[in-house]
């Protein structure tokens, strides 16, 4: 424990002790043990603003939006409460307090309001009352810790309270939280990624997923359902287009040979060897498999398209029946 030095009247040199300080959940023997506390969770900070991108440069300056701010807090075992939101004239004022978790002592307040400027004043009430939280919640934080932000490297202006910020929110980066939902979504809906990102290329101009806005997001998050319908039916046509070369394999095979010009003397026919046999069999279940697919989705076809389906699938069972019956009779 520090010591300072007092001196009575008989100018006795008597050691006093120091109390502690402290600040929120950061404690120090001494100002200066305290400010070193805070210069390492400065540094603990600034790792989590870089890694999860919460802060925004403006005018050269990084300024870090108010989730850097509340994590901050936290840190500091301080959270946000927003203590009054009043509207008049359609702007809303917010009042916003940081509270000590430990005992609920308050350690900062602070006022912001949200609704004159373009374009918030023409947003709809909830996202002009939601701005103004946030830019409470961000000046009251400023107001109790801007020095330890200030020690992490960034402006101690929150981005919300910036001039050039008083934008929407449709132009801030995706979140990490955003990147991974959209991953995963791409996934569930068997999207090819890389083309995804051809897509989003071409219409946003940007290159990764990460570069995105969130206005960017919702607008691909709209898109994915409609890429895979669209890839849905292409498969689906191909595999129609596969099913049909197949059948026309089957029917190709199926055709009589040419007949034969008569000839004067015609050698007596030979009846089919049993090989000759198990082949025109074959042909013949395989006639009957390619009818009974053709039956199985003649409900779904409308149209001409049923009627000639239907006909094939019955030449193709008078003809199997013919090869099994000569197969079994000769």
């Amino acid at each position: 424990m520090s010591h300072a030095i007092a001196i009575t009247q008989d100018t006795a040199i008597v050691p006093v002790a120091q109390a502690a300080v402290s600040l929120g959940t950061l404690q120090a023997a001494s100002a200066v043990a305290l400010v070193q506390g805070a210069r390492e969770m400065a540094g603990a900070l600034a790792d989590v603003i870089e890694r999860q991108r919460l802060a925004t440069v403006i005018q050269g300056r990084k300024h870090v939006n108010v989730e850097g701010w509340t994590t901050l807090a936290v840190m500091l075992g301080a959270v946000a409460r927003e203590v009054q939101a009043v509207e008049t004239d359609g702007i809303y004022t917010a009042v916003v307090e940081l509270v000590r978790m430990s005992d609920g002592a308050c350690i900062s307040r602070a006022s912001a309001e949200c609704g004159d400027e373009s374009p918030w004043n023409k947003r709809p009430r909830y996202a002009r009352r939601s701005m103004a939280q946030t830019r409470a919640t961000g000046k009251a934080c400023r107001l109790a810790f801007s020095w330890i932000m200030a020690l992490a490297g960034y402006e101690p202006t929150p981005a919300e309270e910036m001039p050039d910020k008083q934008q929407s929110d449709d132009d801030l980066l995706i979140s990490s939280a955003q990147h991974k939902m959209l991953e995963a979504r791409i996934s569930e809906l068997g999207l090819n990624r890389d083309g995804v990102k051809t897509w989003i290329t071409r219409r946003f101009g940007v290159e990764h997923f990460r570069g995105l806005n969130r206005q960017q997001f919702a607008e691909l998050l709209a898109q994915l359902p409609k890429m895979a319908e669209i890839k849905a039916k292409r498969e689906a046509e191909q595999a129609e287009q596969e099913a049909k070369a197949e059948r026309e394999a089957i029917q190709a095979e199926a055709q009589p040979e040419p007949e034969q010009p008569a000839q004067i003397e015609p050698e007596p026919e030979q009846p089919p060897t049993e090989a000759q046999k198990r082949t025109m069999k074959a042909k013949a279940a395989r006639m009957e498999e390619a009818a009974k697919d053709l039956r199985a989705i003649r409900p779904y076809r409308s149209g001409k398209t049923r009627y000639r389906e239907a006909e094939e699938a019955a030449i193709l069972e008078n003809e199997a029946r013919h090869l099994r019956y000569e197969a079994e009779t000769a």
